[in-house]
Order: structure tokens, then C-alpha cells, then sequence
């Protein structure tokens, strides 16, 4: 009885508020029960007058901390190193959407459909910037693969140029001869060769980065270097002093409309490869900004379609002088169709769109009906033209909201 004397003593030092302990043993299950109610006996008057006098005092507010939420998550998106205008809208891309609350970093890796299977597998990247031809070459082995990357916006088309000797006049003359196509795993490998795969033309490839191609075709140990995406690279602007090489031209033809631009390079982009009066024909790749494992409905999609949103709310920070100026070029609410099969874009950035959309303008109707009255004239462009006029008034209205 001592012990439990003493105990019940120690223990009722740790009663909790309002309880009193038991003056001797009580068992209830099988179990010891140390408490009971104030209620119960003299006690109960006390806490009741504790409780009165608490419920007198004046109220005291304490400041309650907002509850902040969590910082987003770092993103990175994924350019190809041998593509130079993917690498800088790369860097572009996290440092407009970094100022804007949501923290990235751009990466170099390879963007061809093995280079970006390997990203999805080791969740290396968020996005990225890459031709559509690697992700329809992609789609061909997995059919589930077009619904894993579905992409954010349709970027610019970047030229494709195949430089080579002057004495190859076109792009035939290079059927059976050895041509270098990049890196093995790099975007311009993939893009050049299902383009000479559509123009019907067999080379035997090689793979090299573009300065030792560079030098291999210098040296006549390759006949054509096929480049992709490398405006202002330092390596191209110093190549073809000598006035032995060209870029191959590709005139414009129906079959390529399906999948390609045209384009035409100049004497100011390549003064050693470009005659100072008459442009090159070539062919532009589409582009695009993609997610990376983004299937509709899941839980990355959401999270990648949070940053989506800040990508287009804020996209005035890429028209800057400081930015490359290929993203004053882009038209947001641009489909990346493809022959046979519709490319899904993000539903966050669908929706975005959805939102956005305005109803005709009716000066921008009558400015279409007077330029197609005024097409007949000699001194007016024709309806064709009047129409694409019409066209880039429309994107660039629709860029400037």
C-alpha cells in the first residue's frame, strides 16, 4: 500500500488538466486507471470556477503564420548540344520561367528517339526542345510513345543545310557517297536522314560532331555534312573561306509539304557558302517544346501543366532583344499535326488556349476584303499573298495579347 502510495502520489503530480487521480488502485479491463473527472467530489467546484474565471479573462490574439506553399520543384528541359538555336531557346526557357517563380535549368543530351527513350526512363528531364521527326521516328517503334510526350508549343522551324563540294550541284549527286550526319544519338542525325530518306536519296552515313565532319569534308574524306540548327555557330562561320564549298540546294517540292518548310539561307548568314546575290533553297524541320512522360491524366502531366501555364502567362519575357529571336516567330495556338496521326498538345496548355480565344475582328475582315479587292492590280500582291499577309497579322494579334 506504500508503494502504491507513492506512486499514485508521483503519478498525480502528472495529471492531465481537469483529470484528478484515484486516492487507491482502480482496475478497469484489466488495465490500471490513474484518473478521473473533476466532476467527481470537491474538486469538481474548483475546476468549474478555473474554467469561469478563464472564460472571463480578456482574449489575447496570437499572430498566426500563413501558411506558405511549397517552393516549386526545380525543372530542367533538355536541348541537343549539336543543335545551337535549340540549346540557346533552352537556356531562354529556364531563365524567363526562373523570373517568373518557377526555378530550371537548361541540359545538353541527345534528343534522338534512343537519346530521349533514355531520358524517360531515368526522369532526367522535364522538357525539351527537339524536331518532330524524332518524336514521330520514336512514335513508329511505340505506339504509346506519342502520348508520353505530348508538346507545350510548336516552335520555328530550324533549316536543314547540306554542305559539300561545288561540284555536287544537288542533292542525287550524293546518292551513294558518304555524308556525315552528327553525332550518332543527336537530332541532326535523325532529321537527316528520313529527309534524304523522302527525297529518295541513299548515302553511306557517317557520324561525327560537326567540327571534325567539318574537317573530314575539308580534307575530301567525307563528300557532305548535313547541319541542322546551327545559326551563328563559330565553327560554320569560319568554314569555306576558300570558296570550295556550297550548301546543296533542295528546291521546294509537293512531296515535302506534309512535313517540312521551305527555307532559303543567305549570303549574311553564310557568306563563304552562299553567293552574295541569290539565296540557297532548303527545307526547315518543325520544332517543338514537349513534355517528357506527360501522358494526359497523370500526375506529371498535372505538375508539368502548372508550368505550362507560367510559361504562356508570361510569355512576353521571351520578346526581348536579349532572347534568340526565333521566339518572336512562334505562333502559340500552332497544331503540331503530322501526316496521318494529330500530335496531342498538354491539356494544360490546350486549356490555356481554349481561354484565350476571341471572337473575329471585324477590322481585320474588311482589311482581308480590301486586299483581295485590290489583288487584281498590277501594283498589288495576289490573293495568295494578300491571304498569308492576313495570316501573320492574325498571329502576331494574338502573340501581342
Amino acid at each position: 500500500m506504500l508503494l502504491a502510495g507513492e506512486g499514485l502520489a508521483a503519478e498525480s503530480k502528472k495529471s492531465p488538466y481537469g483529470m484528478v487521480p484515484y486516492g487507491h488502485p482502480v482496475f478497469h479491463n484489466g488495465v490500471r486507471v490513474l484518473w478521473h473527472g473533476a466532476w467527481r467530489g470537491s474538486q469538481g467546484k474548483v475546476v468549474r470556477q478555473y474554467a469561469r474565471a478563464t472564460a472571463l479573462a480578456p482574449a489575447t490574439t496570437a499572430a498566426i503564420p500563413a501558411v506558405q506553399p511549397p517552393a516549386p520543384k526545380e525543372f530542367s528541359v533538355l536541348a541537343d548540344p549539336g543543335d545551337v538555336r535549340a540549346s540557346r531557346m533552352a537556356k531562354d526557357f529556364a531563365a524567363v520561367m526562373s523570373v517568373s517563380g518557377a526555378p530550371g535549368h537548361a541540359i545538353v543530351g541527345a534528343t534522338s528517339p534512343d537519346g530521349l527513350g533514355k531520358v524517360l526512363k531515368t526522369d532526367l528531364a522535364d522538357f525539351a526542345v527537339v524536331s518532330l521527326d524524332s518524336l514521330v521516328s520514336g512514335a513508329k517503334g511505340d505506339p504509346e510513345w506519342i502520348k508520353r510526350v505530348p508538346y507545350v508549343a510548336r516552335l520555328t522551324p530550324e533549316a536543314l543545310e547540306v554542305i559539300a563540294p561545288r561540284e555536287i550541284k544537288s542533292i542525287n549527286g550524293l546518292q551513294g557517297k558518304m555524308v556525315s550526319f552528327g553525332d550518332l544519338d543527336s537530332a541532326t542525325s535523325t532529321s537527316g536522314r528520313m529527309l534524304f530518306s523522302r527525297l529518295g536519296v541513299t548515302p553511306n552515313q557517317t557520324n561525327a560532331p560537326l567540327p571534325e565532319a567539318l574537317d573530314a569534308l575539308a580534307a575530301g574524306k567525307v563528300d557532305a555534312v548535313v547541319v541542322l540548327g546551327a545559326e551563328g555557330a563559330p565553327v560554320l562561320d569560319d568554314f569555306g573561306g576558300d570558296g570550295r564549298f556550297h550548301i546543296v540546294p533542295i528546291p521546294w517540292s509537293a512531296t515535302l509539304e506534309p512535313v517540312y518548310a521551305p527555307a532559303h539561307v543567305t549570303a549574311a548568314e553564310r557568306p563563304n557558302l552562299v553567293g552574295a546575290t541569290t539565296p540557297v533553297e532548303t527545307v526547315a524541320e518543325p520544332m517543338a517544346l514537349v513534355a517528357l512522360d506527360a501522358p494526359q491524366g497523370s500526375q506529371r502531366a498535372d505538375a508539368l501543366g502548372r508550368l505550362a501555364r507560367i510559361f504562356l502567362d508570361n510569355y512576353d519575357g521571351f520578346l526581348g532583344d536579349d532572347r534568340d529571336a526565333h521566339w518572336r516567330d512562334v505562333n502559340l495556338a500552332a497544331e503540331a499535326s503530322w501526316p496521318g496521326q494529330p500530335w496531342p498538345r498538354l491539356a494544360a496548355a490546350q486549356d490555356w488556349l481554349d481561354a484565350k480565344k476571341t471572337s473575329a475582328d471585324a477590322s481585320l475582315d474588311a482589311f482581308r476584303a480590301s486586299a483581295k479587292s485590290a489583288a487584281g492590280s498590277p501594283n498589288w500582291p495576289n490573293a495568295g499573298d494578300s491571304d498569308r499577309l492576313y495570316d501573320g497579322l492574325t498571329r502576331w494579334r494574338g502573340l501581342m495579347q
